[in-house]
């Protein structure tokens, strides 16, 4: 049917209502996270890991995909692996598998990297990566000399039964949903795998994800994450708490 420039008009002033309103509701929320993270001490690299030297490698990341760990933080993870002698990691979020490698290349020969995404149909049904599918999880390591190091594990991490790794692991990196309940039911997890002296790492620990900043700082309680300084990483060890 015909368009006039009035109905153009009236339907462009509805869609900008509804995202200035969208906006709008997230200002409080985005305001109450950045008061939740600028509670939290901020800790240096230099405290987890003292002076450590490593081979360093840094993915190229896709620009379509926001999903995955950029340089940076990819340079702290190494680091992070190397300055503690991690020998066993679990990774909450696969996606293409490029941080799943990363980890494994950095760890000994002897470690282990078990890493958790959703099936390929319940990835399609629910997540809308562009020029991404459900049966591509997990691309980025297969085929590389660091596969046989990798476990992957196809569940939903809100329901997933961690009692098999509980308390196994060095590293844990949640970098899964990114919603209140995900933050909750994550965070949980992280604390029941990580290993005594081991240590737990969140991505995108920023206000934006307000939802999932609440979810993680209400899961941990008194055993707060801190700010990892100069990333978007948040962190916990049990030494942080003494």
């Amino acid at each position: 049917m015909p368009v006039t420039v009035t109905d153009y008009a009236r339907a462009l002033r509805s869609t900008l209502g509804r995202r200035s309103l969208k906006d709008a509701a997230r200002g409080p929320l985005e305001r109450h996270a950045t008061a939740l993270i600028g509670a939290l001490p901020a800790v240096d690299l230099s405290r987890l890991t003292g002076a450590v030297t490593f081979d360093a490698r840094v993915l190229p990341v896709d620009a379509r995909h926001a999903w995955s760990l950029h340089a940076p933080d990819q340079l702290v993870l190494q680091a992070i692996i190397a300055g503690r002698s991690v020998r066993t990691a679990f990774e909450i979020g696969t996606f293409n598998g490029g941080t799943t490698r990363l980890i494994a290349e950095a760890l000994p020969e002897d470690g282990r990297i078990w890493t958790l995404d959703l099936p390929p149909q319940s990835f399609d049904d629910t997540q809308k990566p562009q020029g991404f599918q459900g049966s591509q999880v997990g691309a980025a390591y297969r085929g590389s000399p660091a596969e046989a190091k990798i476990e992957q594990i196809l569940a939903d991490s809100a329901t997933f039964d961690p009692t098999p790794y509980t308390g196994r692991c060095d590293l844990v990196l949640v970098d899964g949903a990114h919603d209140y309940e995900h933050g909750v039911a994550d965070t949980i997890t992280a604390f029941e795998l990580v290993a005594p002296g081991g240590l737990i790492l969140w991505d995108d620990f920023q206000p934006y994800w307000h939802g999932l900043i609440r979810g993680i700082i209400e899961a941990a309680g008194a055993r707060r994450p801190r700010r990892l300084a100069g990333t978007s990483l948040g962190v916990w060890t049990a030494e942080l708490d003494g």
